[in-house]
């Protein structure tokens, strides 16, 4: 045999040989876990029922309670609602949430109310009319279990989707009370000519369901808003999806209408103006009208407690650590917090510090005439532009400024005034997480241009560069 070939052959043996060492002491892997399946014998539709459970990521090491998520179709719906609420609450764009999916026996016979005079079922629909035990064995058997089994927080949200968005519907409408959350999914409202869509409307009028907060995804408009029950954010809102078919729009349609239901739970944006204590003012007036202490985000404390201190509101850091311990416990982030606020309240105030005051009352167009208009910067690399127009009894400022990097910022800025010098001033909010704001400071020259320079106030930054301080010269471009 040719000693090359022999060479060849010993070497692909020696390579098998240690493809089959590796794979020999390959991991064989470990048990991924998303949720747990649990039976639950029911007195009420006189079988058992499979149910399933994700926890959020924190359950295990918090004493928190949380609110509950329950998805109708839980076979195929529990493991979307689930990975939703999972990835959501790491972005802090939903509170954690309990999932618990319902799996079906009969879909026709749970998810549809008794048909009425004049209706006629199609032919499919041999088992229909069993909502009103299955709304009983929701309320009066398997909540009740998870109260008991989980710490349950008093607010509880029903998803439906077509013929489970009908049962939602119907459940919204006879038991009002039993859920404060409804994502009503391209509800099934042709069954009993709309009657279950007529009275999930009126009953939302009435006080039982002041608390219901109500997503209608891709279907007709209740017509209603219920924001007179307390609060500025709609308790009724319609949610559009498109480029899905009827059954693939109920990832996209739960995603969107869990994200705009728990808006308000977010994590508040700092105003410009504000004190930044008043991010949590936002929650204490959700708890009264969801109607129980919605738990604050440890992000949202630590936000306000070091926007605090670098605005040097020191009380109000430590009014913001001593809820946030309250709350959570005593933890290093807050003893490092407590640290830092005892070193700046020995500091003296640097020289550099402005306070940042935004006058209540804004610039009328008439004080800011001279002003108003399309303005671009003249002579330099970059582009900056400002649009000054007049709305409504004061102005708008809108900024649009080109970045070193080539892209684009725009914002409609907060207005802060015409001093008594004819100086126009207005935020660029360029420090959005600082409670500080760059103030842009317009000054009308002699040729008709303006000068516009840059004042940092509200927090000293470190090492300011040249992007704080730089002045620009505009041209007006057109009123």
């Amino acid at each position: 045999m040719n000693p090359r070939i022999i060479v060849s052959l010993a070497g692909c043996l020696v390579c098998l040989a240690l493809s089959a060492a590796c794979a020999a002491q390959a991991d064989s892997g470990a048990p991924l876990e998303i949720g747990r399946s649990f039976r639950i014998g029911s007195r009420i539709l006189g079988e058992a029922r499979v149910i399933d459970v994700s926890l959020p990521a924190d359950y295990g090491s918090s004493d928190r309670r949380y609110p509950v998520l329950v998805v109708l179709d839980g076979e195929d719906a529990h493991l979307i609602a689930a990975a939703i609420a999972r990835f959501y609450a790491t972005m802090s764009q939903l509170p954690p949430l309990i999932v618990v999916g319902v799996r079906n026996t009969d879909r026709m016979r749970d998810m549809t109310p008794a048909p009425v005079a004049g209706f006629r079922p199609p032919p499919e629909a041999g088992t229909a009319g069993g909502a009103d035990r299955f709304l009983a064995f929701l309320a009066e058997e398997l909540i009740p279990h998870l109260d008991r089994s989980y710490r349950t927080a008093p607010m509880r949200v029903l998803v439906g989707h077509s013929l489970g968005g009908l049962f939602a519907l119907h459940a919204l409408a006879k038991r009002p009370e039993l859920f404060t959350g409804y994502v009503i999914m391209e509800p099934a409202v042709w069954w009993n000519n709309q009657r279950e869509f007529e009275a999930a409307r009126m009953v939302l009028t009435r006080p039982a369901a002041r608390r219901a907060r109500v997503m209608m995804v891709n279907t007709q408009s209740l017509g209603l808003d219920t924001t007179h029950w307390g609060g500025t954010m709609p308790m009724v809102r319609h949610v559009s999806t498109t480029d899905e078919t009827h059954a693939s729009m109920a990832m996209a349609g739960m995603m969107q209408a869990l994200r705009y239901m728990f808006a308000d739970f977010r994590p508040t944006q700092w105003r410009p103006g504000t004190r930044p204590i008043a991010m949590l003012e936002r929650y204490d007036s959700l708890a009264e009208r969801v109607g129980y202490a919605v738990p604050i985000p440890a992000q949202a404390y630590a936000l306000v407690v070091r926007m605090s201190i670098d605005s040097r509101h020191f009380d109000d850091a430590e009014r913001a650590l001593t809820r946030m311990e309250r709350a959570l416990g005593a933890s290093d982030e807050i003893r490092a917090f407590r640290e830092r606020l005892a070193r700046e309240r020995v500091t003296p105030q640097p020289a550099n510090f402005i306070p940042l005051e935004i006058p209540a009352r804004r610039p009328t167009p008439r004080q800011a005439a001279a002003f108003l208009g399309r303005w671009v910067t003249v002579a330099q690399a970059d582009t900056h532009e400002v649009l000054i127009r007049a709305a409504g009894d004061t102005i708008v400022v809108h900024d649009r400024v080109q970045a070193p990097n080539g892209e684009w910022f725009e914002a409609d800025d907060p207005v802060i005034q015409v001093t008594a010098d004819g100086t126009l001033e207005w935020g660029l909010p360029w420090f959005r997480g600082l409670a500080a704001l760059l103030v842009l400071r317009g000054r009308m020259n002699n040729d008709g241009t303006m000068t516009v320079s840059r004042e940092v106030r509200g927090w000293v930054p470190q090492g300011p560069g040249p992007d704080l301080t730089r002045t620009e010269r505009f041209r007006r471009m057109g009123r």
